[in-house]
């Protein structure tokens, strides 16, 4: 069985939901709509092991939390080098060079280069809130694909950002994946083309927490589950 994140209308909570209930569709597989609050009251906590739960961040969050595993994420983020500060050290500075950010809290904003700008995305977060810091890329990102890996090979690529009708280096993407022999089955790699030709990684991110951007629903779903298990059978 399939359990879905549903809003309290019974209908799929966001795309990437619906995406999923479409991939199940698909695949014949039997599914149902559950909202975040029914699983924070504990009653399917006993079907978690062995059925795929798919939702937004913050549901899939209880569902690990209800068995115990938090903070699941990939080896690391980037292959560029990165340190650890308070969001208020980044503000600090911002005032003198332009820092790129991403919160460790999975999800918690999108990282983006920090500047002197005001940024709404940051506005109601915490100064102490921990984030993770970079120099930023030294020619502009012209476009930016998401790379859907699976079992060691690009499964999908799609454009999200930028000029689409600039691709990646698909023999870059090789390398890097050979270089990620500690990563789980099924992640991706957020791969910018800068306007000086080089390819570079963005980040990584783990296939629990991603977005549909265009794959086919059933081979969406199918890494879905291939990495919701691999979590439950490692923990």
């Amino acid at each position: 069985m399939i359990y879905l994140q549903s809003n309290n209308d019974n209908i799929p909570y966001h795309f990437d939901t619906a995406c999923a209930l479409y991939g199940a569709i698909d695949m014949g597989l039997d599914y149902k709509l559950k909202t975040l609050e029914d699983v924070c009251s504990g009653k399917y906590d006993m079907l978690i092991k062995n059925n795929l739960f798919v939702g937004s961040v913050e549901f899939m969050k209880e569902v690990f939390n209800r068995i115990g595993l938090t903070d699941i994420r990939v080896p690391r983020n980037s292959n560029r080098e990165s340190k650890i500060i308070t969001l208020k050290e980044a503000k600090e500075i911002s005032k003198s060079e332009d820092i790129f950010i991403k919160p460790i809290e999975i999800k918690l904003f999108t990282g983006f280069v920090l500047d002197k700008m005001i940024h709404a995305s940051i506005s109601n977060i915490s100064d102490d809130t921990e984030v993770l810091s970079y120099k930023p890329f030294e020619s502009p990102i012209v476009s930016e694909w998401r790379c859907y890996i699976r079992n060691n090979e690009v499964e999908d690529s799609r454009n999200y950002s930028g000029d689409f009708k600039i691709s990646p280096n698909y023999k870059y993407v090789e390398s890097i994946i050979n270089e990620n022999t500690d990563f789980p089955r099924c992640y991706t790699i957020d791969v910018g083309i800068l306007e000086s030709g080089e390819n570079v990684v963005v980040e990584f991110n783990d296939m629990w927490a991603i977005g549909n951007y265009g794959m086919d629903n059933y081979l969406y779903l199918r890494m879905l589950r291939e990495r919701y298990f691999e979590i439950i059978k490692n923990n």
